[in-house]
């Protein structure tokens, strides 16, 4: 059975942590929360017969695509360049020219479109760093923003379906 989104009726979703009684209860009678990897949208979905392991479910809200978008960082007043290599509605993995602690807060503008202006994430947080490489956490993001990140996630994912169908390997976007 494929699931789908009740909301947006896109079938990229994944199950997410149970958060508080509520959740707990549910679970009692199958019912497990999951969240769309393209609207946002969190609901419940029954699951009879299968039980959810809480380790085996990812922290993570949204799974990442892999891409390879230039951006512009900003951390302060200091301006960087770097590349978004994995990208979600959520969060994003940086290769940046520099490296940025473990709470720092960052601007990004991601060069995600063609011939739209770039995609602007107003606060973002470090959440760790490997040298160059960071994990970040979208903090702020205009709702148009938001808008155009949900339209170009959904394209990654349709691409990646459309590769998996093929049996070829989706190439990073760009």
């Amino acid at each position: 059975m494929e699931l789908i989104c009740t909301k947006c009726r896109k079938p990229f979703v994944k199950a997410v942590r149970r958060q508080g009684a509520a959740d707990k209860l549910l679970s009692l009678a199958y019912f497990y929360p999951f969240r769309c990897q393209v609207c946002r949208h969190r609901f419940h979905l029954m699951q009879w017969g299968l039980r959810y392991i809480e380790q085996d479910v990812d922290r993570r809200q949204y799974e990442r695509r892999p891409v390879q978008i230039s951006s512009r960082i900003q951390a302060g007043e200091q301006d960087h360049e770097g590349t978004i290599v994995d990208l979600a509605l959520g969060g994003c993995a940086i290769d940046a020219g520099a490296a940025f602690p473990g709470g720092t807060v960052l601007k990004l503008q991601m060069d995600a479109f063609d011939l739209e202006p770039p995609l602007v994430v107003e606060a973002a947080v470090v959440r760790s760093s490997g040298g160059t490489r960071h994990n970040v956490e979208f903090l702020r993001i205009a709702e148009d923003e938001k808008q155009r990140l949900s339209r170009y996630i959904l394209t990654l994912w349709l691409e990646g379906t459309q590769a998996a169908r093929k049996g070829v390997r989706a190439s990073p976007a760009g």
